[in-house]
């Protein structure tokens, strides 16, 4: 499976933001509902929509 990356360097935080919701504004709804599932799955694994959830920050180490 090819995976092609794109990096790009923001010089703001509005800049970034800005970039952002003009991705979130291309993607359809079922993209959208996409990604938020892959987000969960990372989070919570097998127990997203069983167990309680409990209030805690997480993040995530990437190798690139």
């Amino acid at each position: 499976m090819e995976r092609n990356i794109e990096v790009r360097v923001f010089s703001s935080f509005e800049e970034e933001n800005a970039a952002e919701h003009r991705r979130l504004a291309g993607m359809t709804h079922d993209d959208r509902l996409r990604e938020f599932a892959v987000l969960q799955a990372r989070r919570w694994g097998d127990d997203w929509g069983r167990a309680p959830m409990e209030k805690r920050v997480t993040w995530e180490r990437v190798s690139w």
